[in-house]
Formats: C-alpha cells, structure tokens, sequence
C-alpha cells in the first residue's frame, strides 16, 4: 500500500470519527488544497467546513461536468458560491489533491492525488448529525434529544387547488411581489387568516441574520409585533406559569415559524397545550431560518443552557441518528385529511398546521414518557467528545498542546490582575428607591465601572421601561455608572421563573443556577465584569437562596461575590415592597423618606389623587 493510499484511508477515518477536513490539513501540513468531485452538493458541504473554519482557504473544482452556482445554506448570507470544472493543466500550485468520489476514478499525479471512496450521505451523517448528537447526549446526562424532520406538501389526487398553486410559486416569491408591489393591494394565500399585506410581508421577510466571525448566523433583532426577535430569538406566547425545565426547538425556518405571528408558531401552539395540561416547561424558540445550516444546530446546541429534565427538538432536514427516537412527520399532513389548507408552499406551513403539528408532537412527547424520562440505553460512547461543528474536541486547536502552554497560562495570569475592578449589580427596583440608591453608590466607589441590570421581565408593579428610566434618573451624576436592560438570560422566566412568583416560594428551595452559571460563564466575560453586588436579604428566602447560589459559583468564573448591608432608616431596612405598601395607603409622606427626588416625582404624578 502507497503512502498516500495510507492517507485516503486515514481521511476517510477521520470523517467517520466525526472529524474535520480542514483538521486533517492542519494535521498533516497541507496549506493549500484542491478539493475535486463530479459532486456539487459534496463540495457545498466540505466548502462550509472550510469557511467556518477559517484557516485555510482551499480551491473547489468540479470533474467533468459544467460550472454550478450553489445557492442555499450559508450561501443565502454570503453570496452564491460557484464551483468551475477543474483544469487539469493548473495543477502546480496546491499541496495536495482531493478527488472525493467512488466511481470514475481520473488518473492524476500520484504524488500530490488523495482518491477518498466516501460519498456525501457519510460525511454528513458522521460528521454532522449521529456523532455529535451521542457525544452531546454522553455529555448531558438527564437531557432527552429527539429528532425530526419537515413536513412536506406532497403533489396526488387529493391535491387541492390552492395546493396546486402552492406548488407553483414558493413563499420566497411571494414575498418579492408584496415588496415591489407599489400602491397594489395583493390577493395572497394568507387572507383567510385577515391580515394586511404589509402584515404578510413582515411575517414573510423574517428577522436578517447576521455572520459572526466563527461563520455562525444569528437572528437579528426585530420588534415588529409580529416577528418579535431578540437577543437571537424568537419570542415564544403564553409563557406566563412558573417553570421547571424547557424544551428548546432547533430547526430552519418552519420551525422559526416563517409565515406565522410570533404568538402562533409551533412553539407558542405547544406552549400553550403544555399550559393547559399542567406540564412545568418553558418552549423556547431557538431556530434559524436557513436550511442546510447543520453547524449551527450544532453550534447553538452546544450554546444552550440546559439542564437535567430538559427536552431538545432539532430539525437535521432529512438527517438520522439511528439510536435517537424521531418524530416522524412524514405522514401528517398527507391527503386525505380535515385539516382544511395548512401549506404555504411545498415546504412551510400556516398558522393552522403550525397548530396541528404542535398538538400533534405533544401527543407524541405523552405517549413517550418524555415529560418524565427518557433512557438512552444503547447510545454508543465507544468515541470522541465532538464540539460545535462535529469537531472532535482535542482536534479542534491543531491536535497537540504546546510546550508553552504552562508559561502562557502565567503571563494571562498576569495581564488579568492589571484589568480595571469593573462591577456589576441586578436589580428589579420597583420602584427605585434610596436603598437601591445607597447599594450602587457602595458599589460605584470600590470599581473603576459598574454595571446596573435592570430586570427586563413585565411582571412587576411597575413597567420595565418606567423602572429603567427611573434608574437613570436616579444614578445620573455617578459619572462610573452604566444602566442596562437585563434582557433575557438575567433573571428572567428563561433562567429564574421563581424570582417573579417569591410570596408563593418562601417556603420552597428554588434553584437559580442556571442564571448564575450564564452571568458568570457567557455575560460577565463580554463587559469583563469581575465583581457582583447585591444588598443582603434577611427577609427573603427565595432571594437570599440566589444571594447563596452567586456566591457559591461565580468565583469559578473568576467573579467575585460581594454582600452589601442593606441601608437602614427609622429601625427598619429600605425596601421597595415598603414603598409598594405606602403607595396603597397614599403616604406620600413617609415614600419621601425612601426614595430619591426623581423616584418621587414619578410616583406623585402617576398615583396621587387629586
């Protein structure tokens, strides 16, 4: 056997451990790479590896056929990519050559040709759906992970007409003709459900998505009222009991819920049906909208904050992992049927099979136990740990520790004691008053910048945007002071559901961990936060057990926890419930004595009766 036959076989063993191309070159020093295949959809998949990668930046050629413009996945952020027929004759430059296919084998230069017998079906299943999915299970213990896939309109004699037209013209073209349709009112298949056509274009045009430097999409912001996208997700209705776990939804853009009002999307829908049947779960919304994106299901997999009891849905679009339960949808919307029109396309659903699909998977997570247990017993463990892209992880940052390392790691030490005290307080402050006042004047003084996190949930007396506003009104001449939204991974219903219902759990044990593993591990980092205040509590167990959580485990993210004694007047602490109390009785006497001038002024104006 050829040395180079040695290295086909070690390359096509590397995508069976679920391990990268662009590894492989690392490993085995090639630079510049000529990647070839009569397969286009081949060359999509390993041209992605590369470009979220990073390090390298190979050349894609074609076997004997016509150039082709490929056009979906990351493509529809970044551009069309085509891929040109090879020249055989322009062949000097590159370290090695790829040839990816198992049939027609071109007889090339031995001495720099890689013949790799693999087909397409291979990669994607070891490199991006089964392996990563049984390491990421092996390494979340209690979590239950199910797959799925899209439903798909199928064309038959039960087809109807409105189907036929569907068929014909996608969504995407839709939305073209209601963008340039000028003074035009448009007759779309969305008018039974009574909505404008600007309505349907908002609905239709999604959130953008933006490119981050890794090459992973994010949803970009939008508040229209019916998108309602944030901090990279799309809101889910209905979230209004208190919570245990949650299941989290990954897929493209129908279960994004393209086509949908953010309120009736297949997670709002089981939202709602979980409500109703008592189930203590939290849907969250955690999908893109682009299809073939299978390193960013892996990547925001990776990313979710999960928690033993928790549920997973991800939509690999035609992907198996044959040890992983699936939730078929092949056959739920097939003709015949009495759902009425529940397609908008050949690929997308309407709000009513948004529903449908939704009651439908609830039956499937009862049936299955899934809101108890679910024992992955056979889930092979026989191989390595793999990260967001299907990377195995000791071969993510070019597969040997430097000698170096132990010397680097001192020197980070180091630069890390000569960062500026940077703190950090949350509050809800409903309503601001002087013993918040006292708490960020302590904090204010002992960091060179602090941070005020206003809680962004509504659920308390006071509306966020008026507590906000008071915050900073409040704090205004304290030049070191920043006041920002807390948004949705800081005491909110996603991380903390039992901070809004603390009269109900006095008597409870309430686990916050999972707010104060995010603050420390993903929120702190970005604003290089390296102290959290919060004011003692020697009334409130619910906060006073998160008051115990933040000091156990943020120092394990190189966070420091403070404990600030409450401000003190007339024997009593200051606190807003008092505030709260005194507003009820109109006593705005003694509210004067525990607020400042700007939180007074606000409460004269909206509750003095005149």
């Amino acid at each position: 056997m050829t040395p180079d036959q040695l290295k086909c076989i070690q390359l096509r063993d590397c995508f069976y451990a679920g391990y990268s191309m662009p590894q492989y070159c690392v490993d085995n020093g090639i630079k510049k790479p000529l990647i070839a295949s009569y397969d286009p959809e081949f060359l999509w998949e390993l041209y992605v590896q590369f470009w979220y990668d990073k390090r390298m930046l190979p050349k894609f050629c074609l076997l004997s056929t016509e150039p082709v413009n490929i056009m979906h996945g990351v493509a529809c952020t970044i551009g069309g990519i085509r891929f040109d027929k090879i020249n055989y004759n322009n062949l000097d430059g590159y370290d090695k050559l790829f040839i990816l296919t198992i049939n027609r084998m071109p007889q090339l230069p031995s001495n720099k040709t890689i013949y790799l017998d693999m087909i397409l079906g291979d990669l994607i299943k070891y490199v991006y759906s089964e392996r990563p999915l049984y390491s990421y299970i092996n390494e979340h213990e209690g979590i239950s992970v199910i797959l799925t896939d899209i439903p798909i309109l199928k064309d038959n004699e039960h087809t109807t007409e409105i189907e036929r037209e569907n068929l014909e013209k996608n969504i995407h073209q839709l939305r073209d003709e209601l963008k340039n349709r000028g003074d035009k009112i448009l007759k779309t298949r969305f008018d039974s459900f009574g909505y404008t056509n600007d309505e349907v274009y908002a609905i239709l045009a999604l959130s953008n998505a933006k490119i981050n430097s890794d090459g992973t999409s994010d949803l970009i912001d939008n508040s229209h009222p019916l998108v309602m996208t944030e901090n990279g997700v799309r809101k889910t209705a209905y979230q209004d009991g208190i919570y245990k776990n949650t299941i989290w939804c990954m897929g493209t853009c129908i279960y994004y819920g393209i086509g949908a009002p953010y309120d009736k999307t297949i997670e709002s829908y089981l939202q709602k049906i979980i409500n109703e049947n008592g189930h203590e779960y939290i849907v969250e919304n955690v999908s893109q909208f682009y299809a073939f994106r299978y390193q960013d299901i892996f990547y925001n997999l990776n990313r979710l904050p999960v928690k033993k009891g928790d549920i997973v849905l991800i939509c690999l679009q035609g992907l198996k992992a044959d040890k992983i339960p699936l939730f078929n949808v092949s056959g739920i919307f097939d003709r015949p049927h009495e759902y009425g029109e529940v397609f908008t396309d050949r690929y997308h659903l309407n709000e009513r099979g948004n529903q449908i699909f939704a009651k439908k998977f609830f039956e499937y997570l009862q049936k299955n136990n899934f809101f108890k247990s679910y024992d992955y017993k056979n889930i092979p463990t026989n191989f390595p740990t793999v990260h967001q892209y299907g990377i195995v992880k000791s071969k993510s940052g070019g597969g040997t520790v430097s000698p170096y390392q132990a010397e680097l790691e001192q020197y980070k030490s180091q630069l890390r004691a000569l960062r500026p005290a940077v703190g950090s307080i949350v509050m809800n402050c409903n309503p601001f008053t002087l013993g918040h006042r006292y708490l960020v004047e302590y904090a204010a003084s002992r960091v060179e910048r602090l941070y005020i996190f206003v809680v962004e949930e509504d659920k308390s007396i006071f509306p966020f945007a008026d507590r906000i506003e008071l915050v900073k009104k409040g704090t205004a001449d304290l030049k070191n002071v920043t006041v920002l939204p807390s948004g949705k991974f800081i005491i909110s219903s996603l991380t903390f559901s039992g901070y809004f219902n603390k009269a109900e759990l006095q008597d409870s044990t309430v686990d916050p961990s999972m707010d104060v593993e995010l603050f420390g591990r993903e929120i702190a980092p970005q604003l290089g936060i390296t102290v959290r205040f919060a004011g003692e509590e020697p009334l409130d167990n619910v906060t006073r057990q998160y008051n115990e959580t933040m000091a156990r485990i943020l120092p394990q993210y190189g966070v420091k926890f403070e404990v600030i004694p409450r401000k003190e007047t007339n024997g009593g602490v200051i606190s807003a419930s008092r505030v709260r109390k005194l507003l009820e009785e109109s006593n705005f006497e003694e509210i004067e004595k525990l607020v400042p001038e700007t939180t007074l002024e606000y409460l004269i104006e909206k509750y003095r009766k005149e």
